[in-house]
C-alpha cells in the first residue's frame, strides 16, 4: 500500500532559479532554468532542450530570498519529456559534493520546509480568528434581533467564538513552542 522512500536525503519541492552549462561542450554559455525539486544528493530541473543522460553539467543554483547561490558539478541520470508543458525534466546527481556545500543545501531545504510549516500554522490560526469574528458578528446580530436566528441562538454562537479563539491560541502556542 505504501512505498518506502529509498532516497538518502530530504527532498524539497521548490521552484527557484538554476543556471546550467554543459561541461562536455566547453565554451557554451549557461542556460537559465528552474528547479522542480532538490536534495543534498541532486536536483530535478526543467530544460527546454534534451540533455543526454551521462552528460556532465555545471550548475549554479539560487536559494531565494537570499542572493546566495551554490555552484556544483552534476551528472545527468535521466531526461524525461514533458508532454503537457513541453520541455524536459532533467534529474541530476551532484558530483564531488563537499561537506560545506552539502550543509548549505541541507540548511536551505530545512529552513524552507520549516518556513512552509510555519506559514501553514499561521494560515490555520488566521482561519480560526476569521471564523470567530464571523461567528461573533452573527451572535451579536442575533442577540440584538438585527437578523433572525441562524441555526443557533446567540449563546451558541458565542461558544463557537470562544472555541475558535481557543483553537487559534493553541495553534499559536504550538508554533511558538516549535520556534524555541
Amino acid at each position: 500500500m505504501f512505498k518506502k522512500d529509498k532516497r538518502q536525503f530530504l527532498r524539497l519541492s521548490a521552484h527557484h532559479l538554476l543556471k546550467y552549462k554543459l561541461l562536455d561542450e566547453g565554451g557554451k554559455e549557461g542556460t537559465l532554468s528552474f528547479v522542480r525539486n532538490i536534495s543534498a544528493g541532486g536536483v530535478l530541473f526543467h530544460s527546454n532542450e534534451y540533455i543526454k543522460p551521462g552528460s556532465n553539467l555545471g550548475l549554479d543554483i539560487s536559494f531565494p530570498p537570499s542572493s546566495d547561490s551554490v555552484k556544483i558539478k552534476a551528472k545527468v541520470l535521466r531526461t524525461g519529456k514533458l508532454k503537457t508543458v513541453g520541455g524536459f525534466d532533467v534529474a541530476v546527481q551532484f558530483l564531488n559534493l563537499n561537506g560545506d556545500i552539502k550543509k548549505i543545501i541541507d540548511r536551505k531545504i530545512e529552513n524552507t520546509a520549516y518556513k512552509t510549516k510555519e506559514d501553514d500554522m499561521k494560515t490555520l490560526a488566521a482561519i480560526f480568528i476569521i471564523f470567530a469574528a464571523i461567528a461573533g458578528i452573527i451572535a451579536l446580530s442575533t442577540r440584538f434581533n438585527l437578523i433572525p436566528v441562524i441555526f443557533f441562538k446567540a449563546a451558541t454562537w458565542l461558544n463557537i467564538v470562544n472555541t475558535s479563539l481557543l483553537f487559534s491560541i493553541a495553534i499559536s502556542l504550538v508554533k511558538s513552542k516549535t520556534n524555541s
